[in-house]
C-alpha cells in the first residue's frame, strides 16, 4: 500500500472518530445537569462502549460469514443490496464512532471529575 492508498482511509477514520467524539460531548453535555459531572461521564461512556463493542462483534461476524450470507443470499435469490463490503464498511463506521466516543468521555471525566 502506498501513501497516496492510506491517506483517504486516515480521513475516513479521522472523520468517523471526530463524530463519535461530537456526540460523546453532546451526550455528556446533556446529561451533565441531570445526572452530575460523574453520572453524565459515566453514562457517556457506557454508551460509547457499547456502540464500540456492537460494531467490533458485527464486524467480525460479517468478516467471519460475509460469504455464508452471500451464499444464502444468492441460492434464495433475494434482491437485497447487502454485500459483504459494505456491512464491513458500516459495523468499521460504528467501530469508529463508538471509540471517538469512549476516548471523549474518558477525557470528559478525567477533566470534570478528576483521576
Amino acid at each position: 500500500m502506498t501513501d497516496r492508498d492510506v491517506r483517504p482511509f486516515g480521513r475516513t477514520v479521522a472523520r468517523w472518530v471526530g463524530v463519535g467524539a461530537l456526540l460523546g460531548l453532546v451526550v455528556a453535555g446533556l446529561l451533565l445537569p441531570i445526572a452530575g459531572a460523574r453520572g453524565a461521564t459515566d453514562t457517556s461512556f457506557a454508551l460509547g462502549a457499547l456502540l464500540f463493542g456492537f460494531g467490533i462483534a458485527t464486524w467480525g461476524g460479517t468478516v467471519g460469514f460475509g460469504d455464508s450470507m452471500s451464499a444464502v443470499q444468492a441460492h434464495l435469490g433475494g434482491e437485497s443490496e447487502w454485500s459483504r463490503g459494505g456491512a464491513r464498511q458500516a459495523f468499521a463506521v460504528l467501530t469508529w464512532v463508538g471509540a471517538g466516543w469512549t476516548g471523549t468521555a474518558v477525557a470528559a471525566s478525567i477533566l470534570l471529575v478528576g483521576l
